[in-house]
């Protein structure tokens, strides 16, 4: 999807850097390696690189948990005309991680050789210190403790700061869950012009097929071109 989505944008002339954040993808150590500070750090590092460009930084998307790390550099990067786009953001890290956690247990309905867990047992383990694997990726306790305390309103977007949300929604009624309208409500009275938009289609971050959101990559572009283009 990232990389449709780059192909889309440089379609409007936009140049796209992808960023494998350290322990995933095509970037150096395994997941358990993966802290949320060093998640930071990468994506601080690519931004400083965009703004040493000659097309500059224009825009920073974050896709699900992403969302949580872009809204925190871009907060941390205090310039309001950098937008912020996120698709299906995360609103809360716990409630993030306790979703994935019933990803392990679901796993485990039909092993009657294993022990019966709780997400409770779970984060106990992590407590402990001992990492957890769940569908392949072995999370490390800190960063699991790192997750749990991400807010995405825990990053407040500055007054005058132009921002794009996507979120999958019913195509019978196609509005985003009120949790998020609760969440945008804090943004706008901050001053923030934010730009929802409910679409159907694919849940892409769900599946294990290979599934595209054409209608994502098409909203992105045409409202970047719209928002930043003649900067």
């Amino acid at each position: 999807m990232m990389t449709l989505q780059a192909q889309a944008l440089a379609a409007f002339g936009f140049g796209t850097l992808i960023v494998d954040l350290h322990g995933t993808g095509d970037s150096d150590g395994e997941y358990r390696d993966a802290r949320w500070e060093i998640w930071l750090s990468d994506i601080v590092a690519a931004q400083q690189w965009l703004m040493a460009q000659p097309g500059g930084l224009k825009a920073i998307l974050g896709v699900r948990l992403g969302a949580i790390l872009a809204g925190a550099v871009h907060a941390g990067l205090g310039k309001p005309d950098v937008a912020l786009v996120l698709w299906q953001p995360v609103l809360d890290g716990k409630v993030h991680l306790t979703q994935f956690f019933r990803v392990r247990m679901a796993a485990r309905l039909d092993r009657p050789d294993l022990p019966k867990e709780t997400t409770a047992s779970m984060r106990q383990q992590l407590a402990s210190g001992l990492t957890l694997e769940v569908a392949g990726y072995e999370i490390h306790p800190a960063l699991a403790e790192a997750i749990e305390g991400a807010s995405l309103i825990g990053h407040p977007l500055l007054a005058g700061s132009s921002a794009l949300w996507l979120e999958n929604a019913n195509p019978e009624k196609l509005e985003i869950p009120l949790a998020s309208r609760n969440a945008l409500q804090t943004w706008n009275v901050a001053g923030a012009a934010v730009d929802v938009i409910a679409y159907p289609g694919p849940a892409f971050w769900q599946v294990h097929e290979r599934v595209i959101g054409v209608t994502i990559i098409e909203k992105t572009s045409s409202w970047l071109n719209e928002k930043v283009a003649a900067k």
